[in-house]
Parts: structure tokens; C-alpha cells; sequence
């Protein structure tokens, strides 16, 4: 198979966090709303969990096996709303007083989108369908000679759909990350912050 030579040029850039509350995800059905914008983006890390074991025979290396866990995402922001906070985190805020309340919710399924900029100016683009934030952690400093703006730190946890969509050559399972890249002809990311992008959900079997 050949491939384009942008394929191979690295990432300089960031932009366009979105974000798309799921509302339901089971078998047979996914349903995300309509996304929103979340932040001006600064940095965007991506580390996958996964656990392996080798089993010996013959006095050797027989077979490993692995299983894939979680994806934690780090992002840096520079500022989130506290209504936005809120809703994403699972607490509570008031629109009288303009107060945040955090009191140990329980955070809602998101999707997360965002772009990345390569150095010949295509862009790769990123999805992960399932997500759940965590309450940021915070830091302020005292004013002094050279100012030492703080951005806000978010700790995503992306996981597998429990829904199963239609995947190529006919493979039915659930999704943790969707990747499209501008450098290959058939991908087009118009419109990809419009809605959730998600292949057709796969029909239930029992």
C-alpha cells in the first residue's frame, strides 16, 4: 500500500477542542448531542493503558497476550467556565449567584474532539466517543517582575463504547478513538465538529 508523503509530517499545532455530551450507549444504539466548544487548547497528551502477559514453554517465550484498558488524555487549557466546569464534571452550578458547587457528583459521558496541525498545514483530526472528565486540579501564583500565567489542567479517561458500530471488513465492536488525516484522499474533515463522527451502529443479536 502506498502512502502520502504528508502522512509522515509531525505535529506542530493544536486547536479546536469540542466536546458532545452522550446521552445513551448500548447495544444497538449511541446518541451523542450537538457539540460545543470547550476551550482554547494549549497541549493534548494521549497514553494508552495496556496490561500484557507472556506464557513460557520449551523453555522459551511461547505467546503473549495483551488487552487494551483506558486512554488517559491530558489537556491543557487555558480557562473553563464554571458552568461549562460543572456540566462537565457532574456538579452543580447556580445561575443566580453565579456560584460553582462541587459536592461529589457524578460526571457525565462525553465525546472529545480536537485538531492537530502538521507542518506542511493539513490537519489530523481526532475523536474519542466515550469520555469522563475529572475536577481539574488548580494553581495560582503571587503577581511578581515576570508575569507566570497558570492554564488549567484536565485529566480525560476515554474508554470502548459499550455500542458496536460496523467497522471495516465487516469487524462489529465498540469504539474507543476515531483518527482522520487530511494527507489521505479519502478523508474529508468538513463538517467533523458538526456532529459526532461515528460509522453506522451495528444491529443487535441475540
Amino acid at each position: 500500500m502506498a502512502y502520502d508523503p504528508g502522512e509522515y509530517k509531525p505535529r506542530v499545532g493544536l486547536d479546536s477542542l469540542w466536546i458532545a455530551e452522550v446521552t445513551a450507549d448500548e447495544l444497538g444504539n449511541y446518541v451523542a448531542g450537538t457539540p460545543e466548544y470547550l476551550a482554547p487548547a494549549a497541549e493534548a497528551s494521549q497514553a494508552s493503558t495496556v496490561n500484557s502477559e507472556t506464557i513460557y514453554a520449551d523453555d522459551q517465550a511461547y505467546e503473549t497476550f495483551s488487552t487494551k484498558g483506558e486512554t488517559v488524555i491530558n489537556l491543557s487549557v487555558t480557562n473553563i467556565p464554571l458552568a461549562l466546569l460543572a456540566k462537565l464534571t457532574g456538579q452543580l452550578y447556580d445561575t443566580a449567584t453565579g456560584m460553582f458547587y462541587e459536592h461529589g457528583g457524578v460526571p457525565p459521558y462525553f465525546a472529545l474532539m480536537f485538531r492537530s496541525m502538521k507542518s506542511n498545514g493539513a490537519y489530523r483530526y481526532y475523536l474519542f466517543p466515550k469520555v469522563k472528565f475529572d475536577i481539574p486540579d488548580e494553581e495560582a501564583a503571587t503577581k511578581g517582575e515576570t508575569p507566570e500565567p497558570k492554564m488549567l489542567a484536565l485529566v480525560v479517561h476515554a474508554i470502548k463504547t459499550t455500542c458496536k458500530f460496523v467497522l471495516p471488513t465487516s469487524v462489529e465492536d465498540g469504539l474507543q478513538r476515531v483518527v482522520g488525516d487530511e494527507d489521505i484522499t479519502a478523508f474529508d474533515g468538513t463538517g467533523w465538529f458538526d456532529a459526532v463522527q461515528v460509522p453506522a451502529v451495528a444491529e443487535v443479536s441475540y
